[in-house]
């Protein structure tokens, strides 16, 4: 297992270096500003986790996953002090840049959601957050249990993205099954198309390939259990944010649900 995440993180870290170089240089136009939309209303950060954890301000969150920093930023704007964690220093770089244009404060660490640097598992988070970043993680329980370290006694994790049945029956619909069944968990490997509007090639003759993973809900709901969180809420909702149908993205069709928000508290130690 350590080895395909291993390798995983270093394919994948070079797909997102390769995607916000892309969207740096206008050659693609999928969330180029993310600070820029902010600021112009356009919401990342769903209104259900703000509803989950009530009043942010002076809350310390970490952000595993954070991209560009669009939901972590929110989060700031909102009062809390933000920490965000992601692979790729060109999308780190990037939420740096819209941590300047919205005037708010971050600290950015490059690691790989396996291997966190230990002063950020010292249980000092009153919030853990993750979006939109499950399928890139094989070892469940690895990642949960860095998420429950980080955590305060009493502190909150929330975690969104895709609904496992709608990520797996699209790709069927698609014409392009990427696991034989729902609960093949195995990861799979993909190559960038030139077709493709989130990170088509830059070199259609050396195309980066990506390495994900497939997981089942009842999978995501017992690997957080298993790493001691008390999981108090999962909400299955429709896809209806904007924001991912600039990747080609609509889970949420034909009454699936396209999306969770899974909530969950380390319990007082």
């Amino acid at each position: 297992m350590q080895q395909v995440t291993d390798q995983a993180a270093e394919q994948n870290r070079e797909a997102w270096d390769s995607l916000r170089r892309q969207r740096d240089e206008g050659l693609v136009n999928i969330r180029p500003d993310s600070a820029g939309d902010i600021l112009a209303g356009k919401r990342f950060l769903y209104q259900e986790n703000l509803d989950l954890v009530g009043a942010v301000r002076g809350k310390h969150l970490l952000d595993m996953g954070c991209g560009d920093g669009a939901e972590m930023l929110e989060w700031a704007r909102a009062g809390a002090i933000v920490t965000g964690v992601d692979n790729s220093p060109m999308q780190l770089a990037s939420a740096l840049r819209n941590a300047e244009k919205l005037g708010v404060e971050c600290r950015l660490v490059q690691a790989d959601l396996l291997r966190m640097p230990e002063d950020l598992l010292q249980g000092e988070f009153d919030i853990v957050f993750s979006a939109w970043v499950t399928t890139w993680i094989g070892d469940l329980d690895g990642w949960f249990a860095g998420a429950r370290r980080a955590l305060k006694p009493g502190g909150r994790f929330l975690l969104n993205g895709g609904h496992p049945v709608s990520q797996y029956v699209q790709h069927i619909e698609g014409g392009d099954p990427l696991r034989d069944s729902y609960f093949d968990e195995g990861p799979y490997f993909l190559d960038e198309s030139p077709e493709d509007p989130w990170n088509p090639p830059v070199d259609p003759e050396n195309p980066l390939t990506t390495i994900e993973w497939g997981h089942t809900l009842g999978g995501l709901v017992s690997a957080v259990a298993g790493a001691g969180l008390c999981i108090d809420a999962l909400l299955e909702l429709p896809d209806t944010d904007e924001t991912r149908s600039d990747y080609g993205i609509d889970y949420g069709v034909n009454g699936r649900p396209g999306r969770i928000i899974l909530a969950a508290t380390k319990a007082a130690e």
